[in-house]
């Protein structure tokens, strides 16, 4: 009985976790099945976003090679891929309502000039998968 207790103890703490994600410096960091909570340590937060980036496109790439070596099945990919979507929009939304400082102007290019303007890997290879369909 205690050990059903204490899942259910954590359970309930990954999901406030996960909702706390929004408003606060805590990261979540998915690897295919096991979430993975990372508590950020960046002085800024233009630093946090490209970290969060970095972390999808992470993940984006090992679902691909699991993919392309066959240990995934197409319709699992294919949620995978619009998990990750649904985390890169939600961080594109976070970016956009950020106030960059003067001196972030590198971050700031690197977002409305670079990440934002073009689409990602993510969104092009869901645009690739929705044609074969």
């Amino acid at each position: 009985m205690n050990y059903s207790k204490t899942l259910i103890i954590i359970l309930v703490f990954f999901v406030s976790m996960t909702h706390a994600v929004s408003y606060s410096n805590i990261q979540v960091v998915s690897f295919t099945e096991i979430s993975l909570t990372l508590v950020s340590q960046d002085k800024s937060r233009s630093e946090a976003f490209k970290r969060r980036f970095n972390n999808i496109q992470k993940t984006f790439a090992i679902q691909q090679g699991l993919f392309s070596s066959g240990k995934i099945s197409n319709s699992k990919y294919l949620r995978q891929l619009k998990k990750l979507r649904k985390k890169e929009l939600k961080l594109f939304k976070a970016v956009k309502r950020y106030e960059f400082k003067a001196d972030e102007i590198t971050a700031y290019n690197f977002w409305y000039r670079g990440i934002l303007k073009f689409p990602t890997n993510i969104e092009l290879e869901l645009l690739k998968r929705a044609k074969k369909v």
